[in-house]
């Protein structure tokens, strides 16, 4: 007969499995190599809902882990989540972008020169005085100076789904609740990882 010691030293080698062998995510040596490959911030997201996708009955299918997919299947998750910050600046080679709403405008012929022997605070003020009246042009708002920060990507959804085909449990009402958050979330990312895929196939990446 199977004591309660017994479970509760099954649950912790199968956590200590879960930890070494499957939840890459955790270990150190492997975000910082990421970071060195990717704009790891905004794309963890990305790799998180792949993660939380290859858990569903019809993601079984994509057997590797995000660390060992090629840079064509990375592209084509990060074009599908990641948080790329919008681009501060452009280049505009077409005459009709010079007066789109939106950009600060663009004069064919400048005749304003930047003090440069000023300090850069004294320089960044005038600027960003510039930036607030044409802001106020085009009526746009400003962000409130939090919105857009990136926040921790929580894993924990995909580690529950793990813990639960592990046999893992008792869980508690709150561990359920998240359950089924995972399990709509995977469903949903699956969808939409399944179209990107098949849009792939019909316009292939001509450089891949």
């Amino acid at each position: 007969m199977r004591t309660a010691f017994d479970s509760t030293s099954q649950k912790r080698r199968l956590l200590k499995q879960l930890r070494e062998k499957v939840w890459w995510w955790r270990k150190l040596r492997i975000r910082s190599s990421l970071k060195k490959a990717v704009n790891w911030p905004a794309v963890e997201e990305a790799a998180r809902n792949y993660e939380l996708l290859r858990r569903t009955r019809g993601g079984k299918t994509f057997t590797r882990p995000y660390t060992d997919l090629s840079r064509n299947e990375r592209t084509i998750i990060h074009g599908l989540w990641a948080g790329w910050s919008p681009a501060p600046y452009r280049f505009v080679t077409d005459r009709r972008q010079f007066e789109e709403i939106g950009w600060s405008p663009i004069y064919e012929h400048q005749h304003r020169q930047w003090n440069l022997r000023l300090a850069p605070g004294d320089l960044v003020k005038e600027f960003v005085r510039e930036i607030k009246v044409l802001q106020k042009i085009h009526k746009i708002r400003a962000p409130h100076p939090l919105k857009g920060e990136k926040t921790r990507i929580s894993w924990l959804l995909v580690e529950i789904l793990d813990c639960q085909s592990s046999g893992l449990g008792p869980f508690t009402d709150s561990q359920r609740h998240s359950l089924s958050v995972a399990r709509r979330k995977a469903t949903k990312h699956l969808r939409e990882y399944k179209k990107a895929l098949a849009k792939q196939a019909v316009n292939p990446d001509p450089f891949d």
